[in-house]
């Protein structure tokens, strides 16, 4: 997981909230990927996307962004 982040949180206490509560979210949603259950991948990342986290699908994995 490779976040971004677009406020000013990082080294903050509350970043490695969202830092352990995104990856949980994004692991949960790899894991739909792999079972090909797209529906619960897709609801997850429009989860998070509500959220205010953006999700990068890239060749390396899941890459996101907090919005600001």
């Amino acid at each position: 997981l490779d976040p971004v982040w677009a406020g000013g949180v990082v080294g903050d206490v509350s970043g490695g909230v969202v830092d352990g509560l995104v990856a949980a979210l994004l692991q949960q949603r790899e894991d739909a990927r792999a079972r090909k259950d797209f529906a619960s991948a897709d609801a997850i990342r429009e989860r998070l996307r509500a959220s205010g986290v953006d999700v990068e699908d890239t060749p390396r994995g899941p890459r996101w962004t907090v919005r600001g």
